[in-house]
């Protein structure tokens, strides 16, 4: 599946791609032993404590305030032109990691088995649309749990480290559970994602970014590039810096503003054009994908959400 944090970044996005995104490289078939209590109703109230991530401790969590529920624009889904946008397609994306969970969770409870732990369901977000709203006011590395995850067991404490043959079958099942929503849709979505690549090369885009390394300066902020500020970015997070995480979002996403007020525009564009040369797949996508989220809603008792401030 064309995973959001998989999109070529712009410029000095890589470096955050290893602090932040390592967390959504985590979340596998493994993440289905953490998570929220109720397991019997796998329901969650529209906000709820997000749990610590193992994997990254220097990466705090944060409440997780979630909206339910398929956008009025399915499509909007798997074709996001704004930072708010990229919400829902933080939710699709999740909803199948949270299937993916739940499948192995299920699979091996049958099976008598302990789910090695591993890191819950997590939304990830898109940096090469970013959401510039929810940076200011979370900042960077604040990470935010799916809600309805499996619950965490006692017994997962001891399950071995290298799985035996049922359990291996039981992570295989989760595989297959989170490829079924990504295959109504990834094909479409790639194609939507190098769509949006050359906009940063867009020369009123580059003109905007020359604007960057002034209003650092004038948030007392030393970087001289884009580049040189996700590295301080990544020594907080290292650090496990919270305030400077969020000081460091809210900066960002005030120099970023004027980009944004370029890109969107742009990418609004080229969606009207997207949406005409694709009108059969688009089409297609917006009947099956609802079809699919209920029919995995239904089998896991489970409910798609999406970040929300």
């Amino acid at each position: 599946m064309p995973r959001p944090d998989r999109i070529p970044p712009g410029p000095g996005l890589r470096r955050l791609g290893v602090a932040l995104l390592c967390a959504a490289a985590l979340t596998s078939v493994l993440s289905a032993c953490t998570g929220a209590p109720e397991a019997a109703t796998r329901q969650q109230q529209p906000a709820a404590a997000a749990p610590a991530v193992p994997a990254a401790p220097s990466v705090p969590s944060v409440p997780a305030k979630v909206s339910y529920g398929m956008p009025a624009d399915v499509s909007s889904l798997i074709l996001p032109t704004s930072g708010e946008g990229t919400r829902s397609t933080q939710g699709l994306d999740a909803f199948a990691r949270l299937a993916s969970a739940w499948a192995v969770h299920d699979c091996a409870r049958k099976q008598g088995q302990a789910v090695p732990d591993g890191p819950p369901p997590m939304f990830t977000r898109l940096f090469s649309v970013p959401d510039l709203d929810y940076l200011r006011a979370h900042g960077f590395g604040e990470a935010v749990d799916v809600p309805g995850a499996p619950p965490r067991t006692p017994s997962s404490a001891q399950a071995p480290a290298a799985p035996g043959p049922e359990l291996r079958t039981c992570l295989t099942e989760g595989r297959s559970a989170g490829q079924e929503l990504p295959r109504v849709y990834q094909a479409l979505q790639a194609r939507w994602f190098r769509e949006l690549a050359p906009v940063d090369q867009d020369p009123e885009v580059l003109r905007a970014r020359e604007g960057f390394p002034s209003c650092l300066a004038a948030h007392d902020v030393k970087a001289e590039d884009e580049n040189a500020f996700f590295a301080l970015v990544d020594a907080r997070l290292q650090a496990a810096d919270a305030q400077g995480g969020r000081r460091l979002g809210a900066v960002y996403a005030t120099c970023m503003a004027p980009v944004e007020a370029v890109r969107e525009p742009l990418r609004e564009q080229l969606a009207e054009r997207f949406r005409a040369e694709h009108r059969a797949e688009i089409a297609t996508v917006v009947t099956e994908l609802p079809k699919k989220v209920r029919e995995l809603e239904e089998r896991y008792r489970i409910r798609f959400s999406v970040p929300a401030l």
